[in-house]
């Protein structure tokens, strides 16, 4: 009996990409999982630029009351539960969305330009309870 080479069906990755969905939560892939070891980063600040739709994840100290947690499943993903910041952005796709992202070294922050047609133009008042 021969042999047949297994060839493999996974490659390292290497392009940081974030994940939104719209359970509140933004995934990083195994790209970002490394640089955010690499860096010891476990807490990050989330920042928005609405005008050019970019979001920026940058480390932070897990004494900064803006912080989020970033839960490391394995070497290969990580997820940041952001649900007001996604709900802030008005993020409205119905599908988790995989962004393309860089990582600025000097900043210590992943980011992302995101697409205009997931995001409610709309501004809408603040709700104001009684």
């Amino acid at each position: 009996m021969a042999y047949e080479l297994f060839k493999k069906t996974s490659a390292r990755v290497d392009t940081p990409t974030v994940s939104l969905g719209p359970d509140g939560r933004i995934a990083i892939n195994a790209a970002v999982v490394r640089i955010f070891k690499e860096e010891r980063i476990d807490s990050v600040v989330l920042l928005w630029d609405e005008e050019n739709h970019r979001m920026a994840i940058k480390a932070s100290h897990k004494n900064d009351r803006n912080s989020y947690a970033v839960s490391f499943s394995d070497s290969r993903s990580g997820i940041i539960r952001a649900k007001s910041f996604l709900a802030y952005i008005r993020w409205t796709a119905r599908d988790r969305q995989r962004i393309l992202a860089t990582w600025d070294e000097e900043e210590k922050m992943l980011e992302a330009r995101l697409p205009p047609h997931v995001l409610d133009s709309i501004r809408r008042p603040a709700v104001r309870s009684s």
